[in-house]
């Protein structure tokens, strides 16, 4: 049940609230971050003992568990990092000394879970509010458990996404979504088209990024696109990232169809220019999708 929705006043539903108005977190939604408070740091749903649990149920879906461990650099990349060569649930046990990061996905599977991710999508659509909610699709819940001290690097991500502190604190720099000088249109083309370690780092982002500390409690939204990295502190950090994906038309489709014109020498317009050419362009790919699909199959 949602409570003092007023577009005037502080945002309530359940564990979430809003630091400021709706209309503030309305207009910085998807354009840069805000703050959120919560109150899940006092559940004990994510103890460490207990996600040791959940990280068990995780390893037996594929792809459902990601995990690494080593010293790690802010310009480091995915895969370059050593996996350890133990089971998740001991990599987790061990967490406070072993230099490990850990991503458990669709944790929601377990009712007490899904109840989390339910409540976050009312309060997230209600802030959005009618016109924006309607693209918010997918929501999704990931546990990330990291070990003290750890690096999370530079990267940018497709989701609108909050990154909430359960566990832990952390400090966390995110860069403005819109600054081409960061993440460009040639890395986002690239990251859609299966490179998911596009980007590059620079010392000179440092200055140009928002610098937060999270604590347990607090939650800060990260908008698509926007490049950020993470230091956690002293203690072991139990976090989530909570996030919604937004329909092909409004990103995906039409980074896609601009790589393929800029591979034609054409020049493209990014999206959110042109309301009806990115339509035009995500019922495009989908089409030639659907045309390949159909063509492999008749192959086979």
């Amino acid at each position: 049940m949602l409570k003092r929705m007023q577009p005037d006043g502080q945002t309530q539903a359940g564990n979430w609230r809003l630091e400021g108005t709706i209309q503030e977190a309305r207009q910085k939604l998807h354009n840069e971050p805000f703050l959120v408070s919560h109150d899940l740091d006092k559940s004990d749903l994510f103890d460490v003992r207990r996600l040791v649990e959940v990280a068990k149920s995780a390893a037996h879906r594929p792809g459902d568990v990601y995990y690494d461990a080593g010293d790690v650099a802010i310009g480091d990349k995915w895969g370059q990092i050593p996996v350890p060569d133990m089971p998740v649930d001991q990599v987790i046990e061990r967490i406070e000394h072993s230099g490990a990061w850990v991503i458990l996905k669709q944790v929601e599977k377990d009712p007490a879970y899904a109840a989390v991710l339910n409540e976050f999508a009312d309060f997230v659509r209600a802030v959005a509010g009618p016109e924006l909610a309607r693209d918010l699709r997918k929501p999704e819940f990931l546990v990330i458990v990291s070990s003290p001290n750890r690096i999370t690097p530079f990267h940018f991500d497709a989701e609108i996404n909050f990154l909430v502190q359960v566990r832990g604190e952390k400090k966390v720099w995110i860069c403005d979504p819109h600054d081409r000088s960061i993440i460009t249109q040639s890395d986002i083309e690239a990251y859609y088209s299966g490179v998911g370690t596009a980007g590059k780092w620079r010392p000179e982002f440092e200055s140009k990024a928002r610098h937060l500390v999270l604590k347990p409690g607090s939650a800060v939204h990260i908008p698509t696109h926007a490049a950020h990295w993470v230091h956690n502190g002293a203690g072991v950090s139990v976090s989530l990232s909570l996030n919604f994906e937004f329909p092909g038309w409004r990103n995906r489709d039409v980074y896609l169809v601009n790589n393929v014109l800029k591979k034609l020498g054409m020049r493209p317009s990014p999206p959110g220019k042109v309301h009806a050419i990115d339509v035009a362009k995500s019922v495009a790919w989908q089409s030639a999708k659907r045309v390949g699909k159909v063509l492999g199959q008749t192959r086979g």
